[in-house]
């Protein structure tokens, strides 16, 4: 009998640049069909990403979150930095988009909501999407419209 050893994709250099339509294109393509957010978008900027959208509770409630990107032990961490809603910053609507952030986090299992960040392992979504691997995630840069996402040993 032949025992089968298991393939994995072992990453020693990679520099990986990702726009925002790449992210856009993502998003759709993964988002689930339920989620009640419209009219969604992410923007990347040398501060960050910033995802906005429209949230339709008892008016149509338009939102913006900004998040700084960083890598926290071989994690993409992402820390909500600015909050605001109907074009001003305050907490009245906060607690509820960011709970929805949190659900739509909560049903991928490569994503971890902690408190105001989100973590993101790289490792395992490629494992879920396509094969095992291993990245060593070591930094994460932001410029206007891309993301360079750098890893190796």
């Amino acid at each position: 009998m032949l025992l089968q050893k298991e393939t994995r994709v072992e990453v020693h250099t990679l520099k990986l640049t990702l726009t925002d339509q790449d992210l856009n294109a993502l998003l759709r393509k993964h988002l689930p069909p339920d989620q009640p957010i419209e009219d969604l978008q992410l923007v990347i900027d040398s501060q960050g990403l910033t995802i906005a959208g429209v949230y339709p509770l008892f008016l149509q409630v338009r939102f913006e979150t900004r998040w700084e990107l960083g890598v926290a032990g071989g994690l993409i961490a992402a820390q909500l930095a600015n909050f605001k809603a109907m074009g001003v910053p305050g907490n009245i609507f906060k607690s509820a988009i960011v709970k929805i952030i949190e659900d739509l986090a909560r049903n991928q299992p490569w994503i971890r909501a902690h408190e105001d960040s989100l973590l993101l392992d790289v490792d395992a979504a490629i494992g879920l999407h396509a094969f095992p691997a291993r990245t060593h995630l070591t930094a994460i840069q932001c410029e206007p419209g891309c993301i360079t996402i750098m890893a190796g040993e």
